[in-house]
């Protein structure tokens, strides 16, 4: 059981990032795809020279850095630009977790290793998952945050969550679904019951 693949997802403002640090807290390897996104755009890298020539040298700064808020607010006018950054650096990316995860198993044979993936099922990846838990919360409310957290538009906003697969379409499609609409001390008693059963089928298999 330990060595099935075990994916963590949600929608934006969904608080998936909370979940993984309780799941790291638990004794979970978290793989952080944010964390693996941010060395696949490091100037000198062959995924950062993969996508300079995918979409051209205005979204970086003369230092080979990528200039965020611009390409974010590109991003946002024209999500046909989103699918060739994923197209791009998305095989990098999977690619070095799936490696980490191989690393771990051989350091850490009977730990529980959780890929944290924020766009799983936009890139057709949990179908290389044994396990996929989803972070939940409805639409409104991620709306509502995004409003609070990024000081957006209501509008903007929902442009923002448009970006993304409807999160009741990955309800549909996951093993275990944590909801955050509400009390984050019920969200993290979720959190720690789908531990306790990852580890009770863990054992249930030695």
């Amino acid at each position: 059981m330990l060595d099935k693949r075990i994916a963590l997802t949600g929608g934006i403002a969904t608080g998936k990032t909370t979940v993984a640090n309780r799941f790291r807290e638990l004794g979970a390897i978290i793989l952080d795809a944010d964390e693996y996104s941010r060395q696949a755009v490091e100037p000198g890298t062959l995924s950062h020279t993969a996508l300079r020539d995918r979409i051209g040298p205005l979204f970086f700064n003369p230092d080979g850095t990528l200039r965020r808020p611009e390409l974010r607010r590109e991003i946002i006018r024209q999500p046909a630009l989103r699918k060739r950054i994923n197209a791009t650096l998305h095989p990098y990316i999977m690619g070095a977790m799936r490696a980490e995860w191989e690393r771990q198993k051989k350091l850490h044979p009977q730990a529980v290793i959780v890929f944290d993936i924020p766009l799983l099922f936009e890139g057709g990846f949990d179908k290389d998952f044994d396990i996929v838990i989803l972070v939940y919360s409805t639409p409104e409310v991620q709306v509502q945050r995004l409003i609070q957290r990024d000081k957006l538009s209501p509008s903007e906003a929902e442009r923002t969550l448009s970006m993304q697969l409807p999160i009741e379409s990955k309800r549909a499609h996951s093993d275990y679904i944590i909801e955050n609409s509400g009390e984050i001390e019920r969200m993290l008693r979720q959190v720690d019951e789908v531990w306790d059963t990852i580890l009770k089928q863990a054992d249930d298999k030695v």
